[in-house]
């Protein structure tokens, strides 16, 4: 597929597909080989970050560096996956990372960008991918092989999805990663932050999710939450987004002086 048709297959808004267009036009992939090489390169992903951020300069809403990774994602993952055949559906919903993004940015700015270089190499060195609602990322502690959950914004978690989810990703790795067949699943989120309980009530999906890791891990102090509950948090506690029941109950929480934090948990027997 050519890759200005890919770009629209993906989902982009309207201003962040014109803008992006424009920026492939402009760009010169083999330019920055050098570079975006060593995404694919263990250790040497930052190191290939920080060069493109110089080399494409200036590049104040990404569109640039976002370019170069849609190249990458097309013309070198694309092939690796084939390489190893992997589904092309895994390979397309895993690099929805992007519009999901760029569109949360147009929403809360008014303004497409992309800012999330610093993690995109993970999903192009085929290190994470999204298998149904979750996103599976292979990562290392010490000498132990894991698998982390990530959440994307929107994610279906009512059992029916999420379970299904949790088995498939199992049978992913045994088939295309066996090293990371039997890797312990860990999740690190406000999601699993055990003052969800006052906010919440005994039905929420997120509680259902939750009560399915062992906690390990409570960060009561971290703020990390509100990039998650609310569309942006470059403002007072105050004048926080109140669209959802969450938000409203998190903000009123919040601003008595609550703690949701930031937890980590293992997941328990498989589902």
């Amino acid at each position: 597929m050519e890759l200005q048709a890919w770009i629209h297959s993906l989902g982009f808004c309207k201003e962040g597909e014109e803008k992006l267009q424009a920026a492939c036009k402009a760009y010169d992939h083999a330019a920055q080989a050098p570079h975006w090489q060593k995404l694919y390169q263990n250790g040497k992903e930052n190191e290939g970050i920080q060069e493109l951020r110089a080399a494409l300069a200036p590049d104040e809403d990404g569109m640039k560096m976002l370019a170069c990774m849609l190249h990458c994602a097309l013309y070198r993952t694309g092939a690796l996956y084939a390489d190893r055949g992997i589904p092309k559906e895994i390979f397309t919903e895993t690099m929805r990372f992007l519009p999901r993004f760029v569109n949360a940015h147009a929403a809360a700015y008014g303004t497409p960008a992309f800012t999330w270089d610093r993690w995109f190499y993970r999903q192009l060195s085929l290190k994470e991918f999204r298998i149904g609602p979750l996103e599976y990322e292979m990562t290392e502690e010490g000498e132990e092989r894991r698998i982390s959950l990530h959440i994307p914004a929107g994610a279906d978690l009512s059992p029916g999805v999420l379970y299904p989810s949790l088995r498939r990703a199992r049978s992913f790795f045994a088939a295309f990663f066996p090293a990371y067949a039997d890797a312990g699943m860990y999740c690190s989120s406000w999601m699993l932050s055990p003052a969800l309980k006052e906010l919440l009530p005994r039905s929420s999906r997120i509680l259902a999710f939750q009560s399915l890791f062992t906690l390990s891990d409570w960060d009561r102090e971290s703020d990390a939450c509100l990039d998650w509950i609310f569309p942006r948090r470059d403002m007072p506690l105050g004048e926080l987004a109140e669209n959802t029941s969450l938000q409203k109950k998190a903000k009123a929480f919040l601003l008595s002086g609550g703690k949701i934090g930031w937890a980590q948990g293992k997941l328990k027997d498989p589902v």
